[in-house]
C-alpha cells in the first residue's frame, strides 16, 4: 500500500511537471538560468544534466554497436557449495542509444540525458541484458522573484560498469547510486523532485523542496527500498563571486524486505566562491543524525533454546549516528574542456544489501570535446559505504575509466572506453575486481563532436 501511494504521488509529480513544459515553451533563448544562484551553485532542476565538456548544448541523439569484452559483472548467487560465483571473461556485442542536451526558452530550460543499450554476450547467455537510464532536468523563472525546478530521474540497469551506468546519476544525492551497489542484479528505480526559490532580494534567496524515490531489486534476498525527503536552503551573495547559506534536509528510508526504516536530519552550512576566471569552489559542511530500527538477531543462552527450542530470536533494535557531512566540489572550466574533484559525505539509500548507510565518495573527473574531431574523458573515484543499524561493515570500490570518441566522417565516430572496478569489504575476505571494454562506431548527426564521456 505504502509502495502504491508512493507511485501515484510521483506520477503526479511527473504529470505537473509535463504541464508545465506544455505551458512555457516557444520562448526566446537565454543560458544563464543554470548559475542564478551564484558561482558554483547549480539549478536542482537543469544543473549539468546534458552538458559536453562542462559546457550546455543542443539536443544530440546517437546510435551505434560496439564490441565488448567484460569481467566486472557480481551476480547475486552461489554455487552448490554456497560460494559466490565469479564469472570470467564475456566477449559479445552492445547494441546502444541516447540523446543528451538542453534546450533553452527566454525563460526556462529543458535538459536531457537518456542512455540505453542491449547487451549479448555470445559465450553466455544468461547475462544479456537491456537496460535504460533517463534524467529529466526543468528550470522555469516564473517571475522576477520566483524560479522553480523539476527532475525526474528514472531506469532499469543490471550492471554497475558501462555507459548507461556512468550516464545514470553524477547526483551524490540521488537515492539510486550505481557505482555503491554490491551485486550487478536488475534493479528498476524512479526518483522525482520539485523545488522553488524566492528571490527576497538580489543578494537574498530562499529555497524549499521535496522529492520520493522508489527501487525495486528482482533478486529474492535483497530488500527493496523507498523514500522521501523536504529540505529547505537560504542563500545570501556577499559579493558578486561568494555566496553564504544554510541547508537543512530530512529524509525518509524505508526497506520492507528487511523490516528496517530510518529517519536523517541534516544541517549544513554553504560556501561558494569564484577563483579567479575560470576556477569555482563550494564547499558545505556540517552534521546528520540518522535514527532508525533495524531487524537483529540475537543467540540464546543453551538453558534458554533447550526451553524454547530455537538458538535465537529475532526483534527490532533502535539505533542513533551522529556524524560529519557534507560536500565539496572543485571545478575548471575551459574553453572546450572541464575538470572537477568532488568529495561527498552524507547519508545513502543504500544498494539492497546493506539499508541505511553512510557514503563516502571521492570522486575526480576531465573532459575535453574539440572543434570537430575528438572528444575523450577519464575519471576515477572511491566510494565507502558504511551500513547504519547493521552488522556488515564497510563496503568499498575503487573505479577508473577512459573514454574516446573520433569523429570519421560522414556523422560516424568511432568510440573507445575501457573501465576497471574493485570490490572490498572489510570484514570478510570479499573482493572483486574487473575490467570493461569496448570498440565501436556510432551515427550522430551534428557538427561538434559526439560527447559521450
Amino acid at each position: 500500500m505504502q509502495n502504491r501511494l508512493l507511485g501515484q504521488v510521483m506520477c503526479r509529480m511527473l504529470g505537473g511537471a509535463l504541464l508545465l513544459l506544455a505551458a512555457r515553451g516557444l520562448m526566446a533563448q537565454d543560458n544563464a538560468l543554470s548559475s542564478y544562484q551564484g558561482p558554483g551553485i547549480s539549478s536542482p532542476g537543469v544543473g549539468n544534466i546534458g552538458t559536453a565538456s562542462g559546457e550546455q548544448v543542443d539536443l544530440r541523439y546517437y546510435l551505434g554497436v560496439s564490441g565488448i569484452v567484460d569481467s566486472t559483472i557480481a551476480p547475486f548467487t552461489t554455487d552448490s557449495k554456497g560460494n559466490l560465483i565469479h564469472i570470467p571473461y564475456l566477449y559479445g556485442v552492445e547494441a546502444h542509444a541516447g540523446v543528451y542536451g538542453v534546450h533553452s526558452w527566454k525563460h526556462s530550460q529543458l535538459a536531457l540525458n537518456y542512455a540505453g543499450s542491449y547487451t549479448k554476450f555470445l559465450n553466455y547467455d544468461a547475462y544479456n541484458s537491456l537496460n535504460h537510464s533517463f534524467t529529466l532536468g526543468y528550470t522555469n523563472q516564473i517571475s522576477r522573484r520566483l524560479t522553480l525546478d523539476l527532475r525526474e530521474s528514472a531506469g532499469s540497469l543490471t550492471y554497475g560498469t558501462g555507459q548507461v551506468a556512468n550516464a545514470t546519476s553524477t547526483d551524490l544525492n540521488s537515492s539510486f547510486t550505481p557505482a555503491a551497489r554490491l551485486f550487478d542484479t536488475r534493479t528498476y528505480y524512479l526518483q522525482s523532485s520539485v523545488s522553488a526559490t524566492w528571490f527576497e532580494s538580489a543578494r537574498t534567496s530562499f529555497t524549499v523542496g521535496g522529492g520520493a524515490f522508489l527501487q525495486n531489486l528482482k533478486s529474492t534476498g535483497l530488500s527493496n527500498g523507498w523514500g522521501y525527503n523536504i529540505d529547505g536552503s537560504m542563500r545570501r551573495r556577499l559579493t558578486k563571486s561568494a555566496t553564504l547559506g544554510l541547508t537543512y534536509d530530512y529524509s525518509h528510508f524505508e526497506f520492507p524486505g528487511f523490516f528496517s526504516k530510518s529517519n536523517s536530519h541534516t544541517f549544513h552550512g554553504l560556501y561558494a566562491t569564484s577563483l579567479g576566471q575560470f576556477w569555482t569552489l563550494s564547499i558545505e559542511a556540517g552534521a546528520t543524525v540518522t535514527k532508525g530500527q533495524s531487524l537483529v538477531s540475537i543467540p540464546l543462552d543453551p538453558v534458554l533454546a533447550a526451553i524454547f527450542g530455537q538458538s535465537s530470536i529475532t526483534g527490532l533494535a533502535s539505533y542513533q549516528s551522529i556524524y560529519p557531512s557534507g560536500t565539496v566540489a572543485l571545478k575548471r572550466q575551459f574553453r572546450r574542456a572541464s575538470l572537477g574533484f568532488n568529495y561527498f559525505r552524507g547519508v545513502n539509500s543504500g544498494n539492497g544489501a546493506y539499508n541505511t548507510g553512510r557514503l563516502d565518495n571521492t570522486f575526480a573527473s576531465v573532459s575535453y570535446t574539440g572543434v570537430r574531431k575528438l572528444n575523450l574523458g577519464a575519471d576515477g573515484g572511491y566510494y565507502a559505504l558504511k551500513a547504519l543499524g547493521q552488522s556488515l561493515g564497510s563496503y568499498a570500490q575503487y573505479s577508473a575509466g577512459a573514454g574516446i570518441s573520433y569523429s570519421l566522417g560522414r556523422d560516424i565516430h568511432l568510440s573507445l572506453r575501457y573501465d576497471f572496478r574493485d570490490q572490498q569489504i572489510d570484514v570478510s575476505n570479499y573482493k572483486h575486481s574487473g575490467s570493461r571494454a569496448t570498440v565501436g562506431l556510432n551515427f550522430s548527426p551534428g557538427s561538434l563532436p559526439l560527447s559521450l564521456w
